[in-house]
């Protein structure tokens, strides 16, 4: 206990400094609405899980009727987050307000999560406890994790972590609970960090398989457990319930081959020059390592080839990790989206088979599926690092070096979300009108229903109509994956309104988009937004108490 306690202390100190030098503190306020309301996926990740709070639908399901109303749909193709909906669900409305927001509370435990994994994986390959903190704050703090607060689900990275501690040694990985436990919860976070873990499973799977010379039947029964977690837990949310509209992006976002030195645009490294062919792929296809990473795993590859590796004492074996090389080479395959990027130019490319695309589309962000590669080459460089005579004045110098090149970057991303400290929750649509026009609705259409669009305006809209006291149910939401006859429901609306066919009751607003002949007399213009008012009369009142946000204005 007396050397517990100090490490557990000094992993909190990490995590929070961490987190602090990422993000605003004001953001673990759950009042604090309007610095999610900018436009960017975190809003449609947080107004999902909002939106299935207030509509508080019988648990456990995890459907939500108040977006793409009246079908609603799962909260998982909002890419909001199921494992909080299920965990939180229970306890709103008695003794959780069904207003507030859990983005910067759910970024915060990732990071402590990051933090234990690191540690737990780090720990067994230092000699001394400095040492292991380095480490860990090497292998946590990565920039691929800090990049990516824009998509508040997948700084679940501790995901990739727990499946590697899971993996690494042989009585864990035997765990069918285990990697149960793990799959389950990737599964309710992200399909992204599904696979990501599911491919680290599988080699698990195979490294033992093929050291059992005997007694593999009981191998393969340990792996059904897993197997069946991998399935049902997505068909329960929904993903197989009928099929999903293809957006024929694979490939757009894919990893660069020089991703892992190539910062991709210059706001992400102040030390290291960057090429990308546009801003898209550079953000999406994002996996650099970082200049102090970089320069480590370069010393340490020179050090193993010279030396033939130093002496290891009593930690562990990395042996294990070359398993995981047939499943990276699928990963990475998939990370280059079928194009070969260099220093910023497409070097070649090959058209893939449109039933390829369609397949391919639920990873379109494709240059994601390289974390669990980099998180293992990281790991692999700090862990031979703790080793070395000297390792922990190298992994000081390596943290100051990569702290030297992201710094600017982490405060750029901080100054996001300062406007959670007293900033306005509406920036767009400031008029008090919007809430008159929003009570009086049966429900918001939006034209044309296309994703980025006006997001800021979006989700500003789709909070008013969620908080309202009778939440407003939005016939068009962004999801990330659209059912096909949602799709098909969208264009028949779109055909409606253009040839004049509105419901009095609906509130229309227009995104950026001139009004069709057939409804240009109805319009009226607010805020500079051009919007068709409801005509009708309000619908009845059954008001659903929500918490107010900490600013209104």
């Amino acid at each position: 206990m007396r050397r517990t306690l100090p490490d557990l202390a000094s992993l909190l100190l990490l995590a929070l400094a961490t987190f602090g030098a990422w993000m605003h503190w004001a953001i673990l306020d759950p009042r604090n609405i309007g610095w999610l309301l900018d436009g960017n996926d975190r809003g449609q990740n947080s107004l999902g899980l909002i939106a299935y709070l207030r509509s508080r639908p019988p648990w456990p399901s995890l459907h939500d009727p108040l977006l793409m109303a009246p079908e609603g749909l799962s909260v998982a193709l909002t890419d909001s987050n199921p494992l909080l909906a299920a965990l939180l669900r229970p306890f709103v409305g008695w003794l959780l307000p069904d207003g507030w927001q859990y983005a910067g509370l759910w970024l915060l435990v990732c990071v402590c999560l990051q933090v234990a994994f690191a540690w737990m994986l780090v720990r067994p390959f230092a000699s001394d406890r400095g040492a292991a903190l380095l480490g860990t704050g090497l292998l946590a703090a990565t920039p691929v994790l800090f990049v990516r607060y824009g998509h508040i689900n997948l700084c679940a990275q501790w995901l990739i972590l727990w499946a590697l501690w899971v993996y690494l040694d042989d009585g864990r990985c035997r765990s069918a609970w285990r990697w149960a436990a793990v799959i389950g919860v990737a599964a309710l976070v992200h399909p992204y960090l599904l696979v990501m873990v599911a491919a680290i499973w599988a080699s698990g799977v195979l490294r033992l398989f093929v050291a059992a010379s005997s007694r593999r039947l009981p191998l393969a029964a340990t792996a059904l457990l897993p197997a069946v977690v991998l399935l049902a837990v997505p068909a329960l949310l929904g993903f197989f319930d009928e099929p999903l509209q293809s957006t024929g992006s694979y490939g757009a976002f894919g990893m660069a081959a020089d991703g892992l030195w190539n910062p991709g645009d210059p706001i992400y490294s102040r030390l290291l020059p960057a090429a990308a062919p546009n801003a898209s792929q550079a953000f999406e296809g994002f996996n650099y390592m970082g200049a102090g990473l970089i320069a480590l795993v370069v010393l340490v590859i020179v050090v193993h080839l010279v030396r033939n590796s130093e002496a290891r004492g009593k930690t562990p074996s990395l042996q294990p990790l070359l398993w995981l090389l047939p499943a990276f080479a699928v990963l990475a395959a998939i990370a280059s989206g079928g194009r070969l990027v260099w220093q910023g130019q497409v070097i070649a490319g090959a058209a893939l088979p449109e039933s390829w695309t369609a397949a391919l589309d639920p990873l379109r962000a494709s240059g994601r599926m390289f974390w669990p590669a980099l998180y293992t080459i990281v790991f692999a460089a700090v862990a031979h690092a703790c080793r070395l005579r000297g390792g922990r004045v190298l992994l000081l110098l390596v943290t100051v070096i990569q702290i030297a090149d992201f710094a600017p970057t982490m405060a750029a991303i901080r100054a996001q979300t300062a406007r959670a400290d007293n900033g306005p929750v509406f920036a767009r649509s400031r008029d008090p009108r919007w809430s008159l026009m929003v009570a009086r609705a049966s429900a918001i259409e939006f034209y044309p229903a296309k994703p980025y669009r006006e997001m800021a305006l979006v989700e500003e809209l789709a909070w008013r109509a969620i908080s309202a006291c009778r939440p407003v149910p939005l016939r068009w939401f962004y999801a990330s994956r659209v059912p096909r006859s949602l799709d098909m429901r969208l264009r028949a609306d779109r055909l409606r309104f253009e040839a004049g066919q509105l419901d009095p009751t609906r509130l229309y607003v227009l995104l950026n988009a001139a009004a069709p002949r057939a409804v240009a007399a109805r319009t009226v213009v607010l805020d500079g937004i051009t919007v068709v008012p409801p005509a009708g009369a309000a619908p009845p009142s059954t008001c659903i108490s929500a918490s107010s946000p900490r600013s209104a204005s």
